[in-house]
Parts: C-alpha cells; structure tokens; sequence
C-alpha cells in the first residue's frame, strides 16, 4: 500500500465513525494509522496521525 491511500483510508474511516460510530471503522482507522506509521518509520501512532494532520492540511490549502 502506498502511502496516499494509507491517508485517504484513514481520513474515510475517521469521517465514517463520526457519522455512524460502526465499531468496525474505528478499527480500520487504527490498523491504517499503523500501517502507515510503519511505512513511514515513525514511533508512534500519534506521530502518524500529526503526519496525516499535515499532509491533508496541505492539500486542503492547495
């Protein structure tokens, strides 16, 4: 998996769990977060979720 669609995965099962809370898309959040904290070499799952932070921010300025 690449790392857009890491993000893309993450930022749809955040937006899912907040509108339907569905036990199964917070799950899916949190196994894409590590996903792709390990992908990205970080150490933690609150490094990748700040590193999501600011990818989408980005995109969403552009």
């Amino acid at each position: 998996m690449n790392e857009q669609y890491l993000i893309d995965q993450i930022i749809l099962h955040s937006q899912l769990y907040k509108k339907y809370q569905y036990k199964e898309n917070e799950i899916g959040f949190y196994q894409n977060l590590e996903s792709l904290r390990v992908l990205k070499g970080l150490g933690t799952q609150d490094e990748a979720l700040d590193y999501v932070i600011a990818k989408s921010e980005g995109v969403m300025a552009a």
